[in-house]
């Protein structure tokens, strides 16, 4: 399916299959016009090459100073920044949560963050872009520019000059995000990072940056279907499930398949979410080792094609098979919602606007369960017990986090649940990095189900083959069981934690 990009004939296809395979199960449709589908206003977006960025009258130069990231939030538009004269404050490095700068300090002004550090230490730019946190930190301001333009490597940078995505109804409602070069952080603020503190004040800058929208090849669709609850009393009220339909779609060059699969057992164990360095000699030998041993199976190949078979063609094919077990069994007593998202590689952008446009009543969704790569995991070969991460369960309400814990632990052999990901302000930020986020943002108890990262994270090599399959019908029974536990209760979970601003930036 060429990678099932949202906005693409393949993902169509693919959204066509899921539409077929739930009238087969016999759930309802409850997309638009009485189909499965919700189509999302999605649109490609690129940064307009009349945007400028100024310091004192001289000009930054585009993609080289300095170049947006192309706003792919359910709460941004093509709108941009335009500043005749904003006043420039150093930040500090991005990530670093110690920093506190007063919202009137910030507001109006371009902040300047220093690279993050990456977990060896060092400067890095897989963490820069600057939303999550550092979007979060200074809400009131004009901009957020973090220095790390030059740690892009040539296809990062190419990637910045390429089409984005976002909705096409939403308005602006956050900083603007750019990656700037060192040269261009320092004349921005009139000194070296390295000579200043939190608050400094800097020059004084004017901006003019935009984006373009156009449409998207082919329609962009949420499938949505229901599993009608057996009690009078309760089947208006939903338990959601959900899972993510897209992936990133086609790489930019083909490469070597194992050889991309040896390097990344090294040297990227969590794939293209760990930083890329050159190897040691030492890492050398044992990258061979591995293609050396590979060789002897197979011949190169090359391959292009991000299939995302645990990204998230796992977490999906799981919603169908607790779909079907569900339909073949007795029912519970309230209604499971099963909503497989599009556009969530592109900004979480097909949740967004279902939790905006919902086609049932929002407040009928007493929680919703997300699966987002449940199909492999750093443990995906080990012996049980296998390791479930779980992200966002006691966000909203201490009940829900206790029944996914009273249902794993009446499993014959629990999973060993990994809460670590689940830390305010970890660096990784994913409470606020898949479709789950955009019902929290609305009120909706939720928890996240996930393996973890390995990698082939957002690599050609995330292949069915694989997919530890034993492990994955193991997390679709425990999903399924919680769902089942939430929708037979005799009350609806109860809300007892602070809810979050729906439209404010998400902060972990």
């Amino acid at each position: 399916m060429k990678g099932r990009e949202a906005g693409e004939t393949s993902n169509v296809m693919m959204t066509d299959y899921l539409a077929r395979e739930l009238a087969r199960i016999g759930l309802e449709p409850a997309g638009e016009n009485g189909s499965y589908f919700q189509t999302v206003p999605m649109v490609r977006r690129i940064v307009d090459p009349a945007s400028s960025l100024a310091v004192e009258g001289q000009a930054l130069k585009l993609f080289g100073d300095f170049a947006p990231i192309r706003p792919t939030s359910s709460l941004r538009s093509g709108t941009g920044l335009v500043v005749e004269s904003a006043g420039i404050i150093y930040g500090g490095r991005a990530g670093d949560t110690t920093v506190s700068l007063r919202p009137d300090q910030v507001a109006g002004k371009i902040v300047v963050l220093d690279a993050p550090l990456g977990r060896d230490g060092r400067p890095t730019s897989v963490y820069a872009t600057p939303t999550g946190l550092s979007v979060s930190r200074f809400p009131s301001a004009a901009g957020i520019a973090v220095t790390a333009l030059d740690l892009l490597t040539a296809a990062g940078k190419a990637s910045i000059r390429g089409r984005g995505n976002g909705l096409s109804s939403y308005p602006d409602r956050s900083p603007l995000a750019l990656l700037i070069s060192r040269r261009a952080a320092e004349r921005l603020m009139g000194a070296p990072l390295d000579s200043l503190r939190p608050g400094a004040s800097g020059r004084t800058a004017s901006a003019r940056i935009g984006f373009l929208d156009e449409a998207v090849a082919a329609p962009a669709r949420n499938v949505v279907g229901i599993l009608r609850g057996s009690d009078p009393r309760l089947r208006g009220q939903f338990v959601a499930v959900g899972a993510h339909n897209d992936h990133i779609g086609l790489a930019t060059r083909a490469v070597d398949h194992d050889s991309l699969r040896a390097f990344n057992k090294v040297m990227r164990p969590e794939g293209i979410q760990t930083p890329l360095r050159a190897p040691t000699a030492d890492e050398w030998v044992r990258i061979r080792a591995i293609l050396d041993s590979l060789r002897r199976l197979a011949p190169p190949r090359r391959d292009s094609i991000n299939n995302g078979a645990d990204d998230d063609a796992s977490g999906s094919v799981a919603a169908l098979e607790i779909a079907e077990s569900m339909a073949s069994g007795a029912r519970p007593r309230r209604s499971i919602l099963f909503v497989w998202h599009t556009a969530e590689e592109r900004g979480l952008l097909g949740s967004a606007w279902f939790v905006d446009n919902p086609t049932v009543n929002r407040d009928s969704i007493v929680a919703q369960l997300n699966m987002d790569m449940v199909g492999r995991g750093p443990d995906s070969l080990r012996a049980p017990p296998r390791t479930i991460q779980i992200i966002g369960a006691r966000r909203l309400s201490t009940q829900l986090g206790d029944v996914v814990e009273s249902v794993n632990s009446a499993r014959a052999a629990p999973f060993r649940i990994d809460y670590s990901y689940d830390a305010p302000r970890h660096p990784l930020n994913r409470l606020c990095r898949s479709d789950h986020y955009n019902y929290l943002r609305r009120g909706i108890p939720i928890a996240y189900f996930s393996r973890g990262y390995h990698e082939a994270y957002h690599m050609v090599t995330d292949e069915a083959q694989y997919i530890d399959f034993e492990g994955l019908a193991e997390v679709s029974d425990l999903v399924r069981n919680v769902a089942v536990a939430i929708a037979n209760r005799d009350q609806r979970l109860v809300v007892d934690k602070p809810r979050i601003n729906p439209r404010g930036p998400c902060l972990q």
